[in-house]
C-alpha cells in the first residue's frame, strides 16, 4: 500500500510539472504573438475606425472619387478577446488566432452616410478573425515566429457572403509580383510582400457576394491608434462586376525609418451595407497582412 501512495505521489508530481511547463510555454508563445510588430494589433486596427462619425463630406473629391458619395467607419468594442490555440511539439509550436469583433448601435458598429445630405445608418459589425502562425525555438530556449498567414475577417451568419478570391500587388519598374489567393496559405518574413520607398503598386482585386454586388477599398501605413482621429481606406476603381484596381504609392505611407513593418487589409463590402437604408445589414470580408518597406540592401525586420 505505501508503494501505491509513493508511486500515486510521483505520478502526481510530474503531472504538475509537464502542466506547469505547457503552461509557461503556452505564455511565453502568446507574449510573442501579442508583442511582435508582424502581428499584435495589426489586422484589428485596419478594421477599427474606434470612432463612430464618418469622415465629413469635406473630403470630397468631385469627379475624382471612385465610387459615389460614401462615407463610413467602424468602431468596434473592446476589449477584443482572442483565444488562442497552441500545440506545442518539442520545439515547434502551431497556434490558431481567433477573435470576434463586435459592435452594436448607438456607440458601436458600422457607421455610413451615403448621401451628404442625408442621415447617418448604424450598423451590427458581427465579424470573425481567423489567424495561423508556426513557431519554433531556438537555443537560447526562446520562441520565434517562423511563418504566419493572413488574418481571415468576414461577417458571421449572414445571407450575403463575401468572398475574396485574389489580390495581386505588381512593382512593374522592377518587376516585383506579390499574389495571394488563399488566406490559409503560409509566408515567412522574406516571402511577406516587400517593397521599396519609391515604389508604385497596382493592386488588383477580385471578389464577389452572394445575391449582390460588392466594392473593395485599401487600408495600408501607419495604421491607427484607437481613439485619435479617423482614417479613410481607399476605394478602389471598379475594372468589371468583380475586379478592382487601385494604384497604392509607398512614398504616401509616411515611413520615415526602415526597414519598417506595416499592416494592409483589402476591405470588401457589399453594395447594401454601403447604399442601403436603415434596414440593410452590414456584411464584409477583409484579408490582412503585414508588409515591409526596406531601402535596397537592407535586411528583413526581426521582431519575431
Amino acid at each position: 500500500m505505501k508503494n501505491i501512495h509513493i508511486f500515486m505521489l510521483l505520478t502526481l508530481i510530474v503531472t504538475l510539472t509537464v502542466s506547469c511547463s505547457r503552461d509557461s510555454e503556452e505564455m511565453a508563445i502568446q507574449g510573442i504573438l501579442e508583442s511582435s510588430p508582424y502581428l499584435a494589433e495589426g489586422a484589428v486596427q485596419n478594421h477599427d475606425d474606434s470612432t463612430n462619425v464618418p469622415p465629413p463630406s469635406v473630403t470630397m473629391q468631385p469627379f475624382l472619387d471612385t465610387i459615389s458619395y460614401v462615407r463610413w467607419v467602424r468602431w468596434i468594442e473592446r476589449p477584443i478577446i482572442r483565444h488562442y490555440e497552441i500545440t506545442v511539439s518539442g520545439d515547434s509550436a502551431d497556434v490558431t488566432i481567433y477573435a470576434y469583433l463586435a459592435g452594436s448601435p448607438p456607440g458601436y458598429g458600422f457607421f455610413v452616410n451615403n448621401d451628404p445630405f442625408g442621415p447617418v445608418y448604424e450598423r451590427v459589425i458581427s465579424d470573425s478573425l481567423v489567424r495561423r502562425v508556426k513557431l519554433w525555438k531556438n537555443d537560447a530556449g526562446q520562441w520565434r515566429i517562423a511563418s504566419l498567414t493572413a488574418a481571415d475577417i468576414h461577417t458571421a451568419n449572414n445571407q450575403n457572403p463575401v468572398a475574396i478570391t485574389e489580390v495581386r500587388a505588381v512593382v512593374a519598374s522592377r518587376n516585383y509580383e506579390f499574389v495571394i489567393t488563399d488566406p490559409s496559405a503560409y509566408y515567412e518574413r522574406s516571402e511577406l510582400p516587400i517593397f521599396f520607398p519609391n515604389d508604385t503598386v497596382v493592386v488588383t482585386v477580385t471578389c464577389s457576394a452572394l445575391a449582390d454586388s460588392t466594392w473593395a477599398f485599401l487600408h495600408h501605413g501607419t495604421g491607427h491608434r484607437p481613439g485619435v482621429g479617423y482614417h479613410i481606406r481607399q476605394p478602389f476603381f471598379r475594372d468589371d462586376v468583380n475586379t478592382f484596381t487601385r494604384t497604392w504609392i509607398i512614398a504616401h505611407d509616411s515611413i520615415l525609418v526602415t526597414p519598417a513593418v506595416r499592416h494592409s487589409a483589402v476591405d470588401v463590402l457589399g453594395w447594401q451595407t454601403l447604399f442601403g437604408n436603415e434596414d440593410a445589414l452590414y456584411y464584409a470580408r477583409a484579408w490582412c497582412l503585414p508588409y515591409i518597406v526596406l531601402m535596397p540592401g537592407e535586411e528583413i525586420p526581426g521582431g519575431y
